[in-house]
C-alpha cells in the first residue's frame, strides 16, 4: 500500500512525513516532468481514465466500467477510490456505487478501517459502510493508527479511540499519528515520543525526528543525524547529514552532500557516492551521478547504467526516462517498452499514456505490457500483447495470434 505524504510548516521549519516516514529533510526526487506519466497502471483490476476532462475507470479488457463523470479521482486502494465532483468528494466502490453521498469538502484514504473526512472546516471519521463514527467537530485530524486517531482543538493535538472518545488529552503543540505504538510529538521546539497510553517514553531533546519504523527512528542532534531504538538509545551515532527511515533493513543516508545506503548496524552497502538517490522500492532506486541517471539495487549493483537525462522510480515493472530529448518507458532489463512523441498523448494528472499504434488509440499497461485498442466511441476493439517488441492479438478465449 502506498504511503501518504504530508507537508507541515512550523515557524520556518518544514517537516515532510508519511504514514511510515514522518519528520525528515526533503530530498529532490529525480522524477520525470509532471506532464509525463509513467504509464497506465491497474489497481484492484481498475485503471483511471480521463475523457473530456472527466475521470472514470476501465477494466483490464478496456471496458469502461465506471463512466467518466468525476472532476477528480484517485486510483483504487483496497477496493475504494476517492472521487470529487462539483467541489464535493466521497468514496467509490469498484461497482460504481458511492459509500456515502458527495457531500464532504475533503476525504483521505482509509487506515485501519476508517477514513478522515471534513465538512464545513471540521474533521471527523467515516467507516467503510458509510457510517459517520466520529462526527466532524474537530479543528484538525489525521488518520487512525494503533487504534487511535489524531485530532486537534484550540491549536493543540490529542488522540481519540474509534468511539470518538478523547483518550490522550489535547496538550501537544505538534504531534503525528502512532507508528509501531509510538507517536512523535514536539514541545518547546524539540521532538520526543509518547506511547499509546500517552506516557512520555523518550524526552523531547531532538532537533528533528522521524516516526519509528522497523524499531528504529532517525533523529537529528547538533545538526547531525543518527538512529535511536525504542529506548531512546543511539544505535547509529549522529554523524550523518541525514538518515531516512529504514525500510527492509536499509536506509538512505547523506554524508558530504553525497548519498549512499546503510544497514541497521550502520554498515555501508553503498558508500556516499551519488549526487541523488531515491528511496528504494522493491529493492530498486534511481541514482544520479555526473549529471546522468541510472538504477541501482539494494546490493549496490548498478544494473542499469547512468545514461538518462531524467528518470522515475519503477512502478509495476516500468519506469519513465528521458534521453536525447525523448521520453521512453523501460522495463527492468533497461529495454524500451514504448517511446512517446515529442508531445506525449496523455491526460494531465492521470496514470495514462494514450498511445498511437498503427493510427489506433489505446493505453499502455506498464506491468503486463498490454495495449488496448479503442475506437472513437471508447468501445473495445481488440487487445494486443507486446512481447519483445512483437505484437500479438489476443482472442476472447485468450489465445495468441501473430499480428
Amino acid at each position: 500500500m502506498k504511503t501518504k505524504t504530508f507537508i507541515i510548516l512550523l515557524g520556518g521549519l518544514t517537516l515532510f512525513f508519511s504514514t511510515k516516514i514522518y519528520a525528515q529533510e526533503l530530498l529532490e526526487e529525480p522524477i520525470a516532468p509532471k506532464r509525463e506519466c509513467i504509464g497506465l497502471f491497474f489497481y484492484d483490476g481498475m485503471a483511471k481514465v480521463n475523457i473530456g476532462g472527466n475521470y472514470g475507470f476501465i477494466d483490464r479488457q478496456g471496458y469502461l466500467q465506471i463512466p467518466c463523470k468525476y472532476d477528480m479521482a484517485t486510483n483504487f486502494q483496497d477496493g475504494i477510490a476517492i472521487v470529487r465532483k462539483n467541489d464535493k468528494c466521497s468514496f467509490l466502490r469498484p461497482d460504481g456505487s458511492l459509500i456515502a453521498p458527495l457531500l464532504f469538502d475533503s476525504c483521505e484514504p482509509f487506515f485501519e478501517g476508517y477514513a478522515m473526512v471534513s465538512f464545513h472546516g471540521r474533521f471527523g471519521f467515516i467507516d467503510r459502510q458509510g457510517k459517520m463514527i466520529v462526527q466532524p467537530r474537530h479543528e484538525f485530524a489525521m488518520g487512525f493508527s494503533n487504534g487511535l486517531g489524531l485530532v486537534g482543538h484550540d491549536g493543540l493535538n490529542g488522540y481519540i479511540n474509534t468511539k470518538g472518545e478523547l483518550v490522550i488529552p489535547y496538550k501537544y503543540e505538534f504531534s503525528l499519528p502512532f507508528s509501531e505504538e509510538y507517536a512523535l510529538f514536539m514541545r518547546g521546539g524539540k521532538f520526543g515520543y509518547i506511547n499509546t497510553k500517552g506516557k512520555e517514553v523518550i524526552a523531547p531533546t531532538f532537533e528533528l525526528a522521524s516516526s519509528f519504523h522497523e524499531g528504529l527512528a532517525s533523529v537529528k542532534t547538533n545538526n547531525l543525524s543518527g538512529v535511536i531504538n525504542t529506548k531512546g538509545e543511539f544505535v547509529i551515532q549522529a554523524t550523518f547529514q541525514n538518515i531516512r527511515t529504514f525500510k527492509d533493513g536499509t536506509a538512505v543516508i547523506m554524508q558530504g552532500d553525497k548519498f549512499g545506503l546503510i544497514t541497521k548496524k550502520g554498515n555501508a552497502i553503498i558508500p556516499p557516492i551519488y549526487d541523488l538517490l531515491s528511496d528504494f522500492e522493491d529493492g530498486i532506486a534511481v541514482f544520479k551521478k555526473n549529471t546522468k541517471y541510472g538504477f541501482v539495487n539494494d546490493k549496490g549493483e548498478e544494473f542499469i547504467p547512468a545514461r538518462f537525462d531524467k528518470a522515475s522510480t519503477f512502478e509495476q515493472g516500468m519506469a519513465s526516462v528521458r534521453q536525447n530529448g525523448k521520453f521512453h518507458y523501460i522495463d527492468l532489463q533497461g529495454n524500451i517498452v514504448y517511446t512517446s512523441t515529442n508531445d506525449p498523448k496523455h491526460e494531465e494528472e492521470s496514470n495514462i499514456i494514450l498511445a498511437k499504434i498503427d493510427k489506433k488509440r489505446g493505453f499502455i499497461d506498464g506491468k503486463e505490457k498490454i495495449f488496448v485498442s479503442l475506437d472513437e466511441s471508447f468501445s473495445p476493439a481488440r487487445v494486443v500483447l507486446l512481447i519483445n517488441s512483437n505484437e500479438y492479438l489476443i482472442s476472447g478465449e485468450g489465445t495468441l495470434t501473430a499480428k
